[in-house]
Formats: structure tokens, sequence, C-alpha cells
């Protein structure tokens, strides 16, 4: 058996497992944990369906059991079926194509994984979601110590590192032909995109933003003219020694990437280089330097709108988290005494975003989906929950109960000043194409369009869902019975996106 958990420690789980949909944009992720028989059972999940057969225990002999020991110190991924003969079976099994393996120690015991799937918009897992998976671990670690499941590492010796001391040149590497693969790349896309406008400043010659974990460096220069490898050194030292005295271990030499870009301004002189941190890390720091005419102000200001939107970036990534936490909060009591509610609930705004992405939606209103797509079943809470939720065969009383919710959800949500009509998308979730729906018997393109990609993703999940209040059925089927519907319950153009993204 694995480690038996108070609720708050197994929400504490749960909120960290999460972080691979909100920073891995994994479509789905499960923990494993060491159990006292040695194998690693099944401690919690989101997003797994019925065909993605995952396993309540991992033993000797399968193949992730496999995977994970030959990758126990470091997170690995795999981008399609046939690039891991042992892994081929398993993935075509459960119609997986992108797979990444987060091992979790204690010390040098292998006490856990974290097995994450499928991220969003069909993207593959890169490097960069490498470094996100280390941060996610080290969580997950900690959380682990803190609950003295597995005892606690022995302490090892920490090498010692010169203060300031510039690194030699041979750390200094040339350019490469491959572009940056950024850590945390929701905030350097914030900051290279403002970094471009930024570097066309009158009085920029060369701007140069690097960001490390201290394991890896990645640099992106823009400048007017090709640097030559005195100015190139000169930009790498200079950046080195502000990183080692802030702290941070530098990597070797093989794990510095450097890309270098025009950047389409028209200062041509190289005379003084300014350095700043624009964040002081862990996990990650990043640093911008530039290099100007002597005696120039325009450091100064570039430095200052460079911070603060790294802060902007930052805060809106912390506000999307929390949002979505206090999503999880509101669902109480009944995630707690009904758990097919959660996780109904995780499974119809996992889809619901990727509908949302699909639909090529801004990024504000597929996170309005995302939101609105968790909390669609919120007012249940106000309701005769265990009563009315999953009734097979309800009488008048117990459906004109059951058809209140939207309303109160929508009341409950609507003092939230959430950005966007949260309110409007959960009140009209259970509206129809053909105008038989309720609570308003709106009709057509009268029906906001987040409620309807809601209400497509909310009936998918319950006629697919092994959790589902009725017998589930294939994906197939279930798509066959909602395009016969396609024109009547559901708008017409949003049935061959929900196909294309279940398919995908």
């Amino acid at each position: 058996m694995v480690p038996s958990w108070d609720s708050e420690r197994q929400l504490r789980a749960k909120e960290i497992l999460y972080r691979c949909m909100e920073e891995l944009e994994a479509t789905k992720a499960a923990l494993f944990l060491e159990s006292s028989e040695g194998s690693f059972e099944l401690a919690t999940s989101y997003g797994f369906g019925r065909r993605d057969t995952l396993p309540a225990t991992i033993k000797s002999g399968h193949p992730l059991w496999d995977w994970v020991r030959r990758n126990r110190t470091a997170p690995a991924y795999v981008n399609g079926p046939g690039e891991v003969a042992s892994l081929q079976e398993l993935l075509e099994g459960a119609g997986t194509s992108r797979l990444l393996t987060i091992p979790l120690a204690v010390g040098s015991r292998l006490v856990g994984l974290v097995d994450a799937r499928d991220k969003s918009r069909k993207a593959q897992f890169g490097p960069e979601d490498l470094i996100v998976a280390k941060s996610i671990a080290q969580a997950f670690e900690s959380f682990l110590i803190e609950t003295g499941a597995y005892g606690r590492p022995a302490q090892a010796p920490q090498p010692t590192q010169p203060a300031a001391q510039v690194p030699p040149p041979q750390v200094v590497i040339p350019p490469r032909a491959e572009g940056p693969s950024f850590p945390h790349r929701w905030i350097i896309e914030e900051l290279t995109s403002l970094l471009r406008a930024l570097s066309r400043l009158p009085g920029v010659a060369a701007a140069a933003l690097s960001v490390t974990d201290s394991r890896t460096v990645r640099t992106l220069v823009l400048r007017t003219t090709p640097l030559d490898q005195q100015r190139r050194e000169a930009l790498a030292s200079h950046q080195s020694r502000t990183l080692l005295e802030s702290g941070v271990r530098l990597p070797p030499a093989n794990r510095w990437g450097w890309d270098e870009q025009d950047s389409s301004g028209g200062e041509t002189r190289y005379e003084e280089i300014r350095t700043a941190v624009l964040h002081p890390g862990p996990p990650v720091w990043v640093v911008l330097s530039l290099v100007t005419p002597t005696g120039s102000p325009v450091a100064e200001v570039v430095f200052a709108a460079a911070a603060r939107q790294l802060d902007l970036a930052r805060l809106v990534r912390d506000y999307r988290r929390a949002a979505r936490n206090l999503a999880r909060v509101l669902l109480e009591p009944g995630e707690t005494a009904f758990p097919h509610l959660r996780q109904h609930s995780q499974s119809t705004s996992e889809l619901g975003q990727r509908m949302a992405a699909a639909l090529h939606f801004a990024e504000d209103d597929e996170e309005l989906v995302t939101v609105a797509a968790y909390l669609h079943d919120v007012g249940m809470r106000e309701l005769e929950y265990s009563r009315v939720y999953r009734m097979e065969r309800p009488g008048e009383q117990e459906r004109r109960l059951y058809q209140r919710h939207p309303a109160v959800g929508a009341r409950i949500v609507e003092a939230a000043e959430f950005p966007g009509d949260l309110a409007g998308a959960i009140r009209c979730h259970h509206e129809r194409w053909d105008g038989a729906g309720y609570p308003q018997h709106l009709a057509g393109r009268n029906i906001p369009l987040p409620s309807r990609v809601i209400h497509i993703a909310e009936v998918y999940d319950v006629l697919t869902s092994p959790s589902s209040y009725r017998r589930p059925t294939t994906r197939e089927a279930a798509l066959e019975v909602m395009r016969a519907e396609a024109g009547k319950q559901f708008d017409p153009e949003l049935i061959p996106v929900l196909a294309e993204v279940v398919r995908a």
C-alpha cells in the first residue's frame, strides 16, 4: 500500500500534479508512489479515460517500470509510439503518442513517478519541458519529505563556488544554428517579444537575454551588426559574472546555447555593456545585457520596461493558476463526497480547453472556457446533490430541481469579476441549438459560444467516461450519437471540431 494521507495532503498532491496541465500543458497525468510491496501504485490522476488503460499498479515487467528505472535520474519523453520499442504497445493501446515521465526520488531512493501525456494543441514535448518537469519533481520530492512517508535524504556535502569569479574563456560558446530552447517559455515569450521592440531603440547596438536553471543556459542576442568573437566573449563574460554574483552555479560549456539575430536597429557603436538581473531565481534566473554608446541613458529605460513585463507575465500566470485552484475549491463539498463530480468537471474542462485551442480562441477566451467548463456544475452544491445528481429516472420534481443548477451556478460566480462572461458561460451550458434547452430557451448563435463548447464537451464525457452514471460507450459510437444531434441539440459546426480533438 502507498502511504495514507489526510485530505489536506491529498489535495496538496493533486495541486502539484495539476502543474503538469498548467506548465507542461499535458492533457492527462498520473502520480504513482512506491508501495510497501515495492511496486508503484496509483495515488492520484487527472484526464485519463477508459481507453487509456491506466494501471493501478506498475510492477517489474511493465513497460513504464523499465523505462523509468532506465531514466531514474531525470525526466524523459517520447513523441511517437515508434521511438521506443518497449513503449510502443503501451502507447498505441492507449491512443497516446506523446509521453513524459518524471522520476521522484528521496535521497538516492526512487519512490515514485509522474506519467504525463499528450500536450495540448498536438504539440510535442521538448527540452524546455524537461526543465519544467524537474521543477515539478522538486515540488513532489519536497512534499514527500514533509509527509515523512519515505524518510529524509542524507545531506550530501555541497561543493563550494568561488564568489564573483569570471569563468575561463572556454565556457564562451560560439553561435549555433539552432534556435534557443527556453525554460518557462510562458515568461520568456513575453520578454523576447518586448526585447525585439526595445532592441531597435536609438542607442541600443545589441541586447542579450539569457535564461538559466544552473543546468543549462540559453541566450538570445539581437544586434544591429554581427558580433565578432571578442564582443561575443565580452558579452558572455559580463553575463557570467552577473550570474555568479547572484549565486548561480554555472553549467559546463556544452550546456550553453547561443542564438544571434538581426535587430533591425540603427546603432553601431559597441562601447559599453550594462547587465541587470530581471528574475533572481530559483528555479530560473533571467539576465539582460545591453551594448550601448558610452554614457547612454537608454539602458535604464529598457531594464525598467523588461522588468515590468516580466512581473506582468508572472502575475498573469499566477492569477490563472489561482483561478483554477479557486474553481476546484468551489466544487467543495461535492468533490469530497462525490469524487466523480471532480473527475467529470476536470475531463469536461480539459476537452473544452482543447476545443477552444482548435478553434483558435484568444488566450483570455480559452481560459474562460477552461474555468467555466470546470465549474459548469458548481450550482449543484446549493441543491440536493445526493438526491438529483446521476439519477437515471428522475421524476418531474427532481427534473425541475436539477434544471436550476445552471442559473444557481451563474449566481455563485457572477461576483467573481472573472474576465469575460464566466457567469453567462455557465448559465447557458444546457441550452440547445434548437431552442429546447434551459434555463432561457436560447437557440442557435444566441447561445454564447463558450457555452456551446462546454455543452458538447460535457455530453461527450458523459457518454464515454467509465465514471459516468450511464454505461460508457466507445469514442466512435459517442461521436455517431452526437453527429445525429448536430443542428438539433448541438452547434453543427462544432461537432467536427470535437471529432478532430478526441482523435488527436
